[in-house]
């Protein structure tokens, strides 16, 4: 991966939506160091998204409770199926809930086939699952339990008390994921339900029945099984118990995870991939790519033209799925989308018009405990657009949580006497840079009753892509470039 010639780019993880208004003589323009600082009369707006998910600037993992609206939607509760009212009220359901299960003959929970299935595949290939799973967003819908019988020995030094039997299901009464109570699941039922940006950490169940350890740590497997054509997760719990009754018990498992099953399903509808077998902690088996394997890909469009109030105005748009630092500078100079007096100081101080201006806009967005800044500069060869705080942690954790990396877009808009065909003149001039080169980078031209979109803008990469092929066929037509 090469390094480019420019000032220290700033790593973009964060969709942002920035609107810039026509200068006005409110701008503020001040003289710095023989630079020329030039502030918009608006300042911008900023938005973070993936996968159309906005992103919002808490830490992930730190909620202590499971909030509706927020991470956990039962879908029995939205009947109704999907709607306006649901997408204004509830994005996040929205967005996956053409992904939920559906019921079956046991209403809630999976068929009584699938859960006879499953059952004894666990049974029959003890110790085969593992300890992690990648998922942060994903559907639940409980299996149920063995109902295996256990009889336990009260110990009383070396010498047994008393038995008991004691059916595992039976006292196995709530569900703990990552510290986070999940209402209404126990042994025997749960509701269907999303669970949203919570990692599948250190689950727990409560033991209705011990007197010692009560939320068991360290007795739950993932199993990966494939059924009827599709590969899912199954979070499976083997019965411990600890308890003084007139002599100690502490009944360690019988090694079979199959007193409490809950099938754990991908929020996007994919199969569940199992992060030992594919390479945890690379970015394999998490559909992050990186290295040579991944992909920026940019568009740059005008709007079109309507016949009434008409505007003209750009829109960026930038899909990163590499792990890779990014600059796109737009040659639009100031005076495109500044006021006539703001060039007259401009001339005034006699500066040239490749200066850059010292100052940016700025939104910094905290990302499971990343912090990642967007800036914007507004120079008067035309604006800089630079991120801080791209790493594959951030990227793996979005791919987990939203099932894409980032979009990152920016808004401008220009002055009324500007013409559309002088701006996209300089628009296809547009340049990007990397700090490390991605696999592959995608300059994207939509498909408009046919033909090419003639309102999309050429964005150029660095020479480190010499290599280019045009995708001409029924859905865009795109310009790749590899290496």
């Amino acid at each position: 991966m090469k390094k480019k010639n420019y000032a220290k780019l700033l790593s973009m993880v964060a969709f942002a939506t920035l609107t810039l208004a026509s200068c006005s003589n409110s701008d503020d323009t001040s003289s710095v160091n023989n630079q020329f600082t030039f502030t918009p009369a608006k300042t911008p707006d900023f938005r973070a998204y993936s996968h159309g998910i906005n992103i919002d600037t808490r830490s992930a993992g730190t909620r202590a409770d499971m909030q509706v609206n927020s991470n956990y939607f039962k879908i029995q509760d939205f009947g109704g199926g999907k709607s306006d009212w649901m997408r204004t009220n509830y994005p996040v359901l929205y967005e996956y809930f053409d992904y939920a299960p559906t019921k079956t003959d046991r209403d809630e929970q999976v068929s009584t086939a699938e859960r006879d299935y499953v059952i004894n595949y666990i049974k029959d290939h003890p110790d085969e699952g593992g300890t992690t799973c990648d998922l942060r967003t994903y559907f639940i819908q409980n299996v149920g339990s063995s109902n295996d019988t256990y009889k336990v020995d009260f110990m009383n030094g070396s010498n047994i008390h008393h038995q008991a039997d004691i059916t595992g299901g039976n006292q196995m009464d709530y569900l703990e994921i990552n510290g986070i109570h999940v209402n209404d699941y126990n042994a025997h039922w749960g509701p269907r339900a999303l669970v949203f940006d919570v990692p599948l950490l250190n689950p727990r169940y409560h033991d209705s029945w011990g007197t010692e350890e009560q939320t068991k740590e360290n007795a739950y497997k993932f199993y990966y099984i494939e059924y009827e054509g599709k590969t899912n997760c199954y979070l499976c719990f083997d019965y411990r118990v600890k308890k003084y009754d007139n002599g100690q018990l502490d009944f360690k498992g019988d090694g079979v995870y199959n007193d409490w099953v809950i099938k754990i399903s991908p929020a996007d509808g994919s199969d569940a991939v199992d992060p030992a077998a594919a390479g945890a902690g690379s970015g394999e088996g998490t559909g992050v790519v990186t290295g040579n394997n991944g992909e920026i890909e940019v568009n740059l469009s005008i709007n079109a033209e309507k016949e009434d109030d008409d505007y003209i105005a750009t829109k960026l748009s930038i899909h990163v799925r590499d792990t890779s630092d990014i600059e796109v500078f737009i040659p639009v100079p100031a005076e495109y989308y500044c006021a006539a007096d703001d060039m007259d100081i401009v001339v005034s101080h006699r500066l040239q018009i490749e200066q850059h201006s010292p100052s940016a806009e700025s939104m910094t967005y905290t990302i499971n405990g990343h912090d990642i800044t967007l800036k914007v500069a507004f120079e008067m060869g035309g604006i800089r657009i630079t991120s801080e705080g791209v790493n594959a942690e951030v990227l793996r954790y979005l791919r987990s949580t939203y099932y894409d990396g980032i979009t990152f877009e920016v808004w401008n808009y220009y002055k009324q006497n500007t013409t559309r065909t002088a701006l996209q003149a300089l628009l296809d001039q547009s340049t990007i840079n990397f700090i490390s080169d991605p696999g592959k980078y995608i300059n994207a031209f939509g498909k408009v009753n046919g033909s090419k979109n003639p309102l999309d803008c050429v964005v150029t990469p660095p020479s480190t892509f010499p290599n280019s092929e045009t995708n001409d066929g029924t859905q865009n037509y795109n310009v790749i470039y590899t290496h």
